[in-house]
């Protein structure tokens, strides 16, 4: 079972996700905050498996959370909390250092899957995500017949400095507004193994910022 700290802008909000959370099945609520400086310690010394974080805090945003879980001795995963995946913000924060998001519609149905989801390290991008992501490394899409062919997933190939021609045909087919269920039955593989590959993506998406960092 997945343990998670919670960190919302509002305290109405932090205060309506933490009763949901408490009251759910599946995960373990171990500490909110509103507030990150307040939150850290607590997380530091809580260990959670997930930090839940709006894009935005009292005190911070979400590339500010994600720099500063990288510090700690034992790093969280960061789910990403928002209204909308067309946030500017989002993809900034995902190439920061966090790992997934939740587009939050105030269910707490929809939000228990996604930590068990990140949990499991899957994931999912939106359409613009994945646009966004083959921009970051450096690379056109693949042609649509190549990426749609059963074979497209083995192929380990190099596409770029960072990514092989499995992951750009998988960015391909999630630009094109492709469905994970549809992509599975393409490749004939189950959804969760493409949620997987799409979590290793923005691991990627990491190593790709901390080069441009040493750079």
């Amino acid at each position: 079972m997945p343990t998670v700290y919670l960190l919302r802008l509002s305290e109405t909000t932090l205060q309506r996700t933490r009763s949901q959370l408490l009251q759910a099945k599946g995960v373990e609520l171990v500490g909110s905050s509103p507030v990150l400086a307040d939150g850290l310690a607590e997380i530091a010394l809580l260990a959670p498996d997930i930090v839940a974080s709006d894009l935005r805090l009292v005190d911070a945003h979400a590339m500010r959370v994600a720099h500063e879980l990288g510090r700690l001795p034992v790093r969280p995963q960061l789910l990403l909390l928002t209204p909308t995946a067309d946030d500017l913000q989002l993809f900034a924060a995902l190439s920061a250092g966090a790992n997934a998001y939740h587009v939050d519609d105030g269910r707490v149905s929809g939000l228990v899957q996604a930590i068990t989801r990140l949990h499991d390290r899957r994931a999912m991008l939106s359409p613009q995500l994945a646009r966004q992501a083959l921009a970051a490394f450096g690379i056109e899409r693949s042609p649509i017949v190549t990426a749609r062919q059963a074979a497209a997933p083995l192929d380990a190939s190099p596409a770029g400095r960072q990514i092989e021609q499995a992951s750009r045909h998988l960015l391909t087919l999630l630009a094109q507004g492709l469905l994970l269920p549809e992509i599975a039955t393409l490749w004939k593989l189950d959804a969760d193994e493409i949620e997987r590959r799409v979590w290793r993506l923005v691991r990627l998406l990491h190593v790709r910022s901390r080069e441009l960092l040493i750079a």
